[in-house]
């Protein structure tokens, strides 16, 4: 038997708008705080609010907006969040105030939320449901490769001192996004009347989609330990004198996530998902307890490594067993749902992390951090598993 393509036009167009956005939001990110403060006298804790009010945005945009992916259109719901981003974008270039560039960021935030939210939905319908798990590794590749390269881009873009630089690069990359949501072809579901009634309705099962709590809470518990890294990695490597390692420390986290989009879908695909799932907890777990304790630069970068292999795993797999349990006209709130409650562990963990270090110090909060990991390796194993079990049918697809 012939086997349903992947790599399809759409699909890279697809991958391609996700590329463009995600690359804005990570060289902006590096930015913003030095922005805030060479621009307004911002304080820490006030630029540190200019950073984290984008995914505040992100979170508000993914809990209502996404029930309404399918009841506007797929590819009209892409459009309006890519050419709400390019509005946003370009209004940066007039913030004038710590006050306006908090309302900026927050609904730049939205936009982003809109934009994630619609592509992860359109992937879904484009993947063949029999190998769902290897296509949505290679798709997440894009968010991969923006992770290495946007922080580059945007240290690089920085050093020049002129932020309008900077903010040219997201009106040139959503330019870009909106010609491949212009000209992408996907299709959207014929909605029932009672479907209709249900999306436009503001109940929870309405907001939320069900079926996704579980892995989505299994993902936040392992995001909330994850965060630690993203948040600390800076003052971490200054205190143990890594700071050099610390530079190429993010491109092992992009490889190790490379090897397993690479791989570990298509095995998912075949076996289920504990022959990845428990190999990719085992190497986040172990890289912790790495990565808090070595003074080494070479352990510390492969910590790197096999910490990114562990991350790919859960995020893609979980959110894979999601999709398949998920109808299509559903597909929206599902990825919506999966997504806000991540970025809720990814949030809380820094804010948490942050208030018990100084009582524990860097290396028993990464020990600590990998004993959270443990915690959702034992949620998995409690009421996860059973969701990937559930492959024998496809609910977003017919025959």
């Amino acid at each position: 038997m012939q086997r349903s393509s992947i790599f399809t036009r759409d699909f890279f167009l697809d991958a391609a708008i996700s590329l463009f956005c995600c690359l804005n939001y990570f060289a902006l990110l590096i930015n913003i705080v030095g922005f805030s403060t060479d621009t307004f006298g911002a304080s820490p804790g006030e630029a540190g609010l200019a950073a984290g009010i984008y995914v505040i945005g992100g979170l508000f945009a993914r809990i209502f907006i996404g029930k309404y992916v399918e009841l506007v259109g797929r590819k009209r719901m892409l459009i309006i969040g890519v050419v709400f981003a390019l509005i946003m974008s370009l209004s940066y270039f007039w913030v004038s105030s710590l006050t306006v560039l908090y309302v900026v960021r927050f609904l730049h935030g939205m936009a982003y939320g809109i934009t994630s939210t619609c592509t992860n939905d359109i992937v879904s319908k484009l993947l063949p449901r029999e190998r769902r798990g290897e296509g949505m590794g290679y798709f997440l590749l894009s968010i991969t490769f923006a992770s290495a390269v946007g922080p580059l881009l945007g240290m690089e873009l920085g050093a020049t001192g002129d932020y309008n630089l900077v903010f040219s690069v997201g009106v040139v990359m959503y330019s870009l996004a909106l010609v491949c949501a212009l000209v992408i072809r996907v299709e959207d579901e014929v909605l029932t009347e009672q479907q209709i009634s249900d999306a436009r309705s503001f109940s929870p099962s309405n907001l939320f989609q069900k079926a996704a709590v579980p892995l989505a809470m299994i993902s936040m518990v392992f995001y909330f330990a994850y965060s630690s890294i993203l948040s600390f990695i800076d003052s971490f490597s200054e205190e143990t004198g890594m700071v050099a390692a610390a530079t190429f420390f993010y491109v092992m986290i992009s490889m190790g996530t490379l090897v397993s989009r690479l791989t570990t879908g298509k095995i998912f695909d075949r076996k289920g998902p504990d022959i990845v799932m428990f190999p990719g907890y085992i190497a986040f777990i172990v890289g912790m307890l790495v990565f808090g304790m070595t003074r080494s630069d070479i352990l510390f970068l492969a910590a790197g490594f096999v910490i990114g292999y562990g991350i790919s795993i859960v995020y893609s797999i979980c959110q894979t067993m999601v999709i398949n349990e998920t109808p299509a006209h559903r597909y929206g709130v599902a990825t919506s749902t999966f997504a806000a409650i991540v970025d809720l562990g990814s949030g809380l963990g820094p804010m948490v992390l942050g208030v018990i270090l100084p009582s524990t110090g860097y290396t028993r909060m990464y020990t600590l951090c990998a004993m959270i990991g443990v915690v959702s390796l034992l949620m998995y194993i409690g009421f996860g598993r059973k969701h990937g079990r559930k492959t024998d049918s496809d609910p977003g697809h017919s025959s």
